[in-house]
């Protein structure tokens, strides 16, 4: 409304608009994406660079005019998941540098409390059971409630490559029946 009546007297242009729309996507899916990129990297503030980079990316995209061709929330997990392997690559080049005297965030108390939480401590034994491929495909599809089309394509994978995947990883849950008690 206020913006209908901004772009009416000249005050706004389509990149208002534009920003505007983008401010939305970002309210709506911000908890989502964190929580992805939480489950793939297992720890809140790396997480948490993550998914604010991948808005950063997505932003440019979405200024460039490279908008998702259907929904956003598989487009902003592909650019979740690319921007998480990227800084593994990083961390495993300078992986060799010591940060002797680094701090410990002030969160990590909230931290501590959640990684004994039982909801933690029962993604840990399932990411000790079944492989990362196998692990991502199942989050995707019953976490996130993604088809597998938009799970193939967020993970660089073929549809029938995401549905063994998550196969494979139900047969060794079934086969693994104390991983799925507590």
């Amino acid at each position: 409304m206020v913006l209908q009546a901004l772009r009416e007297s000249g005050l706004a242009t389509d990149r208002d608009e534009s920003h505007l729309e983008f401010q939305r996507l970002y309210r709506a899916t911000w908890p989502e994406v964190f929580k992805y990129a939480w489950l793939l990297l297992r720890h809140r503030e790396d997480a948490e660079d993550v998914a604010s980079e991948a808005y950063r990316r997505a932003l440019e995209a979405w200024h460039a005019g490279r908008r998702p061709k259907g929904e956003a929330l598989p487009w902003l997990f592909t650019i979740a998941r690319r921007v998480a392997i990227d800084r593994h690559r990083r961390r495993r080049l300078i992986g060799w540098l010591t940060l002797d005297g680094a701090a410990d965030s002030p969160d990590r108390a909230s931290e501590l409390a959640f990684h004994s939480s039982e909801l933690w401590i029962w993604f840990e034994d399932l990411c000790r059971v079944l492989p990362a491929a196998q692990r991502e495909a199942l989050l995707l599809r019953f976490q996130f409630d993604l088809p597998d089309a938009e799970a193939a394509r967020i993970m660089g994978r073929t549809e029938g490559n995401v549905r063994s995947l998550v196969s494979r990883g139900l047969a060794t849950l079934k086969a693994r029946p104390e991983v799925m008690q507590r």
